[in-house]
């Protein structure tokens, strides 16, 4: 599975958790369009944690990094590429 994919993939099931099944594109917005509260966006950073194996701290932490699958997997390699 590609990051990409994976990443869809948790935007997915946490979108499924909070009763949405509507289908979603890697450049639709989730936060800014009110699809993912706050509280999801925490979701998605502990489930990114633990797929991808890296820590998002507190001073990096910008919830429009997070609106949607294609912000997150650019978040992804910038991050990577800091390590």
């Amino acid at each position: 599975m590609t990051q990409s994919e994976e990443v869809r993939r948790i935007l997915a099931e946490i979108l499924r958790d909070a009763g949405d099944d509507a289908p979603f594109s890697d450049e639709d917005s989730m936060v800014v369009s009110g699809r993912l509260s706050s509280l999801d966006v925490v979701n998605i950073v502990t489930a990114l944690e633990e797929a991808f194996g890296f820590e998002v701290r507190a001073d990096q932490f910008d919830p429009i990094l997070f609106d949607s699958v294609q912000s997150i997997v650019e978040m992804l390699g910038s991050s990577a590429a800091r390590r």
